[in-house]
């Protein structure tokens, strides 16, 4: 049967698939598990067949995903995107609170980067016209790599911390690396043979998404991989995300009591922790993130409870976010490690809508002196175009480029026409452009191409004798100028003819050609004159401006969303995730095949409570663990579940399980039970 992927809230679920959910959760997170994992993590509370089938409809409702190795063995996983759902659930169901913090405010204030959208585009921009060529090893030339590492908006402090692994680690230094890598994995760059370049359908798509998409994609990419793939971190990342729709845009997030609550509830693993007396049964009130003082500072104070290289982790992971330009993080007066997030991390991670944000509708500023100011209001296929024809000053909310003479003639020379230059600054110029500078951009670009080079093929003969018989070929006549004793220029599209013709005659040309240079390097999407701004058909002051959206556009030109945040998709970085090797399963088992041979069990086992002699209750108790069902027994005037796990011989022969409880608390110990010790029972089986 195939998976129907029906969304619902947690809400929705029976309390079986509630306690199988939560605790796959609980201990791995979004991480893959093998099949019968979840069997271990419920034994006691539900019997086999009840896990199963639990599974079952946790797959048919979309809250658990399946893969299948090449061998056969089947993995489940949850998806990333019902993450924030079930840390939301565990809030609630521990009935905790989040409040802002009003007190003792970071005294050392780390701020976020600024302006990584713009950064990333004018890594782009220089990328196009620079290229990235490879060694024959598939290295990054160095000259290249410095050039690079001048780009890049990332320092090396700040990421150090993540502890990525990556090739040439001894060559690439970090910071470079993440923003290769960033670019690879949201699809805006492709490694070939020997260079990587722009993906022109991507970028088209990107610069056409608002500065919220993009930072939400950016995000999404950051913490699936950047992060460990290790359940306790993404535990951790996933929380830090949870915790901002409680404390506000402005709250602070205290570490400390954060990673307390974790570890009480079970979302910290046992090897994170070292030395700490756990009573996952007292949950922590999470308002005392915003009061606590817990260390977890190098100097750690000696209460803490958390491992040294789990904390490295989390600052790590905390610094990174800042360089992301995600948030702020700082230090108490108490050296107590805090967080502030600049956007909304959980609406990103739940958006999966490319319609989410409103692309950008500003307009930039063109001062006296050729320089522009770029405020983050202004979209950024516009800004596409002046990193093309400008010359970048500064970077950061507001950016700063100039126009000279030597950027516009770059950028005509590399595919823009001049006539897009000034209709660029007409339009989005929101004081009008300068005499002045209008007319120098119009003279500058006036003055490139009144000569130029130019391509053509030549033909050249081996001695004057042959150059003399392809003249006076009458095949020939027009398509051959002579410019010397034995050289023709020849029309490109007209060579095959030629060919064709000279072979008569004894002439048939070699077939590779002499002398080809190496490709010449274009700006992507500048070429064409009209739509400055795809997304925008009407000058920004029209009060009638159309509405026209950026998913109306594309649908219209027949195209798709591109998937930015693709998982898998190849970079620099090695993320230890394998789930997108694997063929995912989109079918289900048939229920009954849990119960296997089920017409010949008695019917009165599963619908009747009776009591049956000792020989026959025993055959009941190893039917219910073959199918690994549950046995419901009478103790005296009490009804309880009993979940069977072997059967021993003797006189009397005895059975060993535990009392079942349904719920998602501790469960009884095994214990072991003789036929005397109960009345009447049932097999406890869903067909009944």
């Amino acid at each position: 049967m195939g998976v129907t992927n029906r969304e619902g809230g947690w809400k929705e679920l029976a309390s079986d698939e509630l306690l199988v959910l939560r605790r796959c959760f609980i201990r791995h997170a979004g991480q893959p598990m093998r099949e019968e994992e979840p069997l271990s993590l419920t034994r006691g509370a539900l019997s086999g067949a009840e896990t199963k089938l639990a599974l079952h409809r946790l797959r048919d409702r979309g809250w658990l995903e399946a893969v299948t190795k090449s061998w056969g063995e089947r993995m489940l996983y949850i998806p990333v995107h019902r993450l924030p759902d079930l840390y939301e659930m565990l809030l609630e169901q521990s009935q905790s609170t989040m409040k802002t913090m009003d007190t003792d405010q970071p005294l050392t204030v780390h701020e976020a980067l600024t302006g990584l959208e713009a950064e990333l585009l004018h890594a782009l921009s220089r990328i196009a016209v620079q290229g990235v060529p490879l060694t024959a090893k598939g290295i990054i030339h160095k000259r290249s790599l410095q050039k690079l590492n001048e780009l890049t908006p990332f320092q090396p402090e700040d990421l150090t911390g993540l502890g990525l692994q990556y090739a040439y680690a001894e060559l690439y230094p970090v910071q470079t690396v993440v923003m290769m890598d960033l670019l690879l994995s949201l699809g805006l760059l492709v490694k070939e043979a020997a260079t990587f370049h722009v993906q022109e359908a991507g970028l088209a798509v990107w610069i056409r998404l608002s500065a919220w998409q993009m930072r939400k994609h950016i995000l999404v990419t950051l913490m699936e991989r950047y992060g460990k793939a290790e359940a306790s971190m993404q535990h951790f990342r996933y929380m830090l995300c949870v915790a901002s729709s409680h404390v506000g845009p402005e709250g602070w997030i205290h570490i400390g009591p954060l990673l307390q609550w974790m570890t009480q509830t079970g979302l910290i693993s046992q090897e994170s922790v070292s030395g700490l007396d756990r009573k996952s049964g007292d949950p922590l009130d999470l308002s005392a993130i915003h009061a606590s003082h817990v260390r977890i500072e190098d100097n750690t104070s000696s209460h803490s409870s958390l491992n040294g290289q789990y904390m490295d982790m989390v600052r790590g992971w905390v610094t990174a976010l800042t360089a992301f330009g995600m948030g702020d993080w700082g230090l108490t007066a108490s050296g107590e490690l805090c967080f502030r997030w600049n956007v909304q991390a959980l609406d990103m991670l739940r958006s999966d809508d490319e319609m989410d944000g409103v692309q950008e509708r500003g307009t930039f500023y063109v001062q006296p002196d050729f320089e522009i100011l770029v405020p983050p209001d202004v979209a950024y296929d516009v800004r596409w175009k002046l990193e093309c024809f400008c010359e970048r000053v500064t970077g950061d909310r507001m950016v700063v480029y100039r126009i000279t003479r030597e950027s516009v003639t770059e950028a005509i020379e590399l595919g823009m026409e001049a006539k897009a230059i000034s209709a660029l600054l007409d339009r989005y110029s929101r004081t009008g452009v300068p005499d002045h500078v209008r007319v120098a951009v119009e003279q500058w670009a006036g003055d490139v191409g009144r000569t130029a080079f130019a391509t053509v093929t030549l033909l050249r003969c081996g001695t004057r004798e042959d150059a003399d018989s392809a003249a006076r070929h009458p095949g020939l006549a027009g398509l051959l100028e002579r410019i010397g004793e034995r050289d023709f220029i020849i029309p490109a599209r007209s060579a095959a003819k030629i060919r064709r013709t000279l072979a008569t005659i004894g002439l048939s040309p070699r077939r590779e050609m002499e002398g080809v240079d190496e490709p010449v390097h274009r700006y992507p999407l500048v070429a064409k004159t009209e739509e400055v701004c795809p997304v925008c058909s009407n000058s920004p002051f029209d009060a009638d401006d159309t509405e026209t959206t950026v998913g109306e556009t594309l649908t219209n030109s027949t195209q798709e969303w591109p998937m930015f945040s693709q998982e898998g998709r190849a970079g620099l970085v090695y993320t230890g995730r394998t789930l997108h090797f694997y063929e995912r399963e989109h079918t289900l088992p048939d229920p009954s095949d849990y119960f296997p041979e089920k017409s010949a069990v008695p019917a009165s086992w599963t619908k009747e409570w009776r009591s049956y002699h000792a020989s026959t209750a025993r055959e009941l108790m190893e039917q219910a663990i073959r199918w690994q069902a549950a046995v419901g027994l009478r103790i005296g005037e009490k009804e309880v579940k009993w979940i069977p796990e072997a059967v021993a011989p003797g006189e009397p022969w005895s059975v060993t399980g535990w009392y079942a409880t349904g719920l998602d608390g501790e469960t009884f110990p095994r214990t072991t039970l003789q036929p005397g010790e109960w009345s009447d029972m049932r097999l406890l089986v869903p067909f009944t």
